[in-house]
């Protein structure tokens, strides 16, 4: 290749190519990197319950609701379910996350009464909260693509530098 063609492929190429490969780096090891601090720093993987009041339930429902609500005494409820729905009844929304065994999720995610203290109230499940899930390798190759493309930006000065010492060596 011709000096003419060796410059433009360093002084051009090269760090358009590096720009590309930080940017796809980045925009692969930011989310990974989420996925492994998730935990210590959101809601992830506890679903968040809705309690309605008697009162609301009684206006959603009327009298006799729908014989396809499951039905739940409070005693019947997990430990974790059962202070999630004491939270939820103090809360002024009246929600409340599931931190810990959520056995009876699936009702809940339908739509469920549960008899309290002699009145019935209509709970469900309002956000599941999910975790994001990335791939195993995603954080390693962002990594990669981030250096590889820090080394083509900083391809141009080390070619300058280069010529520069051929140039002083003739």
């Amino acid at each position: 290749m011709s000096r003419s063609g060796d410059s433009v492929l360093f002084t051009y190429i090269a760090p358009f190519l590096g720009v590309l490969l930080v940017a796809v780096g980045i925009a692969a090891a930011v989310p990974a990197t989420y996925d492994v601090i998730q935990d210590d720093i959101t809601t992830c993987g506890t679903p968040t319950i809705a309690v309605d009041s008697p009162e609301e339930t009684t206006a959603r429902f009327g009298e006799d609701p729908r014989p396809n609500l499951t039905r739940f005494a409070y005693e019947d409820l997990s430990e974790a379910e059962q202070e999630a729905f004491r939270d939820a009844l103090d809360d002024s929304v009246g929600e409340s996350r599931v931190d810990g065994e959520f056995p009876h999720y699936g009702a809940f995610l339908n739509g469920s009464l549960v008899t309290y203290e002699g009145e019935r109230h209509y709970t469900t499940v309002v956000a599941e909260n999910p975790c994001f899930v990335a791939a195993p390798l995603q954080l390693p190759l962002g990594v990669f693509a981030i250096a590889l493309g820090g080394i083509g930006i900083l391809t141009p000065p080390a070619y300058r530098k280069l010529v520069a010492l051929e140039e002083g060596a003739e």
